[in-house]
């Protein structure tokens, strides 16, 4: 069965093409189909490179109503060359390394946004950790961002800069920046609307505002301080000191409006969207249900709080000072009630929360405190987990940007800036206190804020899948899916691109002559793929021994007939492969060099 689902999907457009239909008995269990979008939902005949589009997944049960349960998707895009595996070749090879072909564009997992204390902005890959460099782009700023944010859909991260009173949006993955707003007062928050529109908290002018793209800023809100989005982005708070709003994100409509004010405010979630308001006020919080807001439920706090924070589900609140050492407050809001008083020793800096836990970023960066949403019950002390970071610095930060959520996956990028690591913590920390099972090293200078950007398709109904993605360059392009489970694993076409796309790169091969006096020394020649001399070039080789550990690395200058203008060191009485690690040009097929 396996077998016959591949080959169907392998074939689809084959198969549409000529009219033919499988047998009914030979007809697979799951089957696919795929499209490719732009920002307007039509169908794409040519792709632009450099620009967002859609692509949508529908996978279909022959033998049932709907797929099955938990099913995930991943994928990738990889450039059409006569070298690639076919599907399910390469489908088998992700799913046993997790790794991809060189060029292949990710359509898995986070990436993260790095801003530094000096202006520096980089994008790096955890998958890369391990390679020479996980670098995906760089930037430069004159200032840090005072908010980090994700906007899915187009592509990019939304960075508020106060002083230069501009939001701008950076390009995933190649940190290419455009101002989409200008001219303002303080931004210090930026977040995703509908069709590229983005709303903006412009703090030094009080005013929320909803900035579409090409159009003048248009104010929403006067006299706002906070604007917090829902954890979904279909809604956003925005609190001020006489009025708190519950906005649409996608229309601008303001569903609640709250004639009284409020030091900080959460949309509270579900599984079928914003249900609630919650508004924070030293120490009192009111949840204002959407169908009963004139009869909110009343929170009394054990010790003011500034700043509130909503799980995912909507089920729990914690409330907490990031200026002050006193515990933070779990709230209860199927209860109505706070539930937990939650000690730390040092003052949280900010709180996330993912589908099972709640975590703790201590301001002086020691340590992450993980809370088991599952083991909370009233009445009885919840066990606070550490996972340790590093040491704790001084001076204590009171603002986020060290916490960032993985979410929609089970996990948290938690950054200690002075050893310039990022730690990827996942839920099971809350088994005990393990330390990280992994990290990530952060280049571009002293982290001053972190956001993370997921790449994976996402399940918007039943069976379909939905990502965004950009091709690098022109050039024709395939997309390679797998679910790994019920083994659907197809290929599909993309459209052409816009514009002729580079000849592809073909190694060359070299030449070793010993020396005739030395046989330990070696004399190297390098020739392209059509035999021709690869003259002036730049390179590295490595030098390895196949009976040995014996190792050397050579860096060479070629002349015009490809020669190397110096000998290269090999092992005298051994096997030995050469290969070439870093060129300035093609590269280049390894040499086995056997002995004299």
């Amino acid at each position: 069965m396996r077998l016959s689902v591949l080959i169907l999907l392998s074939g689809l457009a084959l198969a549409s093409a000529s009219g033919a239909q499988p047998r009914a008995d030979l007809r697979p269990a799951l089957t696919a189909s795929v499209a490719f979008t732009g920002a307007d939902g039509r169908a794409l005949d040519r792709i632009d490179p450099e620009q967002p589009f859609d692509i949508t997944v529908t996978i279909a049960n022959s033998l049932g109503r709907d797929p099955p349960a938990g099913l995930t998707l991943a994928g990738w895009l990889r450039p059409v060359s006569d070298s690639n595996l076919d599907c399910t070749e390469a489908a088998r090879s992700f799913l046993a390394t997790a790794r991809l072909p060189t060029g292949a564009v990710k359509l898995n997992g986070p990436v993260i946004g790095v801003a530094s204390r000096d202006g520096a902005f980089v994008i790096a890959d955890p998958e890369l950790n391990l390679a020479t460099a996980n670098l995906m782009g760089a930037t430069t700023f004159d200032s840090v961002p005072a908010s980090l944010a994700a906007d899915i859909e187009n592509r990019r991260f939304l960075a508020a800069f106060p002083e230069a009173g501009e939001v701008r949006a950076i390009n995933v993955p190649t940190a290419r920046a455009t101002v989409l707003a200008r001219g303002l007062s303080r931004p210090t928050a930026a977040f995703a609307g509908a069709d590229g529109a983005i709303w903006v908290l412009d703090q030094g002018a009080g005013a929320v505002l909803h900035v579409r793209p090409g159009a003048a800023p248009v104010r929403v809100l006067d006299g706002a301080h906070r604007l917090v989005p829902a954890i979904g982005g279909g809604t956003l708070a925005a609190a001020g000191a006489e009025t708190t709003v519950l906005l649409d994100a996608a229309s601008g409509e303001v569903l609640l409006r709250l004639d009284q004010g409020a030091g900080d405010a959460a949309p509270l979630d579900d599984e079928t969207g914003t249900y609630a308001l919650a508004r924070l006020r030293g120490e009192r919080v009111w949840i204002h249900y959407l169908d009963a807001p004139e009869s909110p439920v009343e929170v009394v706090l054990p010790d003011p709080a500034t700043r509130l924070v909503a799980s995912i589900d909507g089920r729990w609140m914690l409330a907490h000072d990031p200026g002050r050492l006193q515990p933070a407050a779990l709230i209860d809001v199927a209860s109505g009630s706070a539930v937990q008083r939650i000690s730390t020793g040092v003052p949280v800096s900010e709180i996330a929360f993912t589908d099972r836990a709640a975590y703790l970023m201590l301001a002086d960066q020691s340590r992450v405190g993980v809370l088991d949403l599952a083991t909370v019950s009233p009445g009885k002390p919840s066990m606070l987990r550490d996972v340790m970071l590093g040491q704790a610095q001084t001076p204590l930060r009171e603002g986020p940007g060290m916490l960032a959520s993985l979410w929609p996956q089970p996990g948290m990028l938690a950054v200690h800036a002075q050893n310039y690591t990022g730690f990827l913590i996942h839920d099971y920390s809350v088994m005990g206190d393990a330390p990280p099972m992994s990290a990530l090293r952060l280049r571009g200078g002293i982290p001053a804020r972190v956001g993370t950007f997921d790449r994976s398709f996402r399940e918007i109904a039943t069976g379909r899948f939905r990502t965004s993605a950009m091709l690098p360059g022109p050039g024709r392009y395939e997309l390679v899916t797998t679910t790994g489970i019920g083994a659907l694993s197809f290929c599909a076409m993309l459209p052409e691109t816009i514009g002729t796309a580079q000849p592809e790169a073909r190694p060359g091969t070299l030449r070793a002559r010993r020396d005739a006096a030395d046989p330990s020394r070696v004399h190297l020649r390098f020739l392209t793929e059509a035999g021709a001399p690869a003259a002036g070039h730049r390179l590295t080789v490595l030098v390895s021994s196949l009976r040995s550990p014996w190792r050397a690395v050579a860096e060479l200058r070629l002349d015009a007939e490809g020669r190397a203008t110096l000998p290269v060191a090999v092992p005298a009485n051994s096997l030995a492969v050469i290969a070439v690690t870093a060129s300035d040009g093609a590269g280049f097929h390894p040499l086995m060099l056997e002995t004299p």
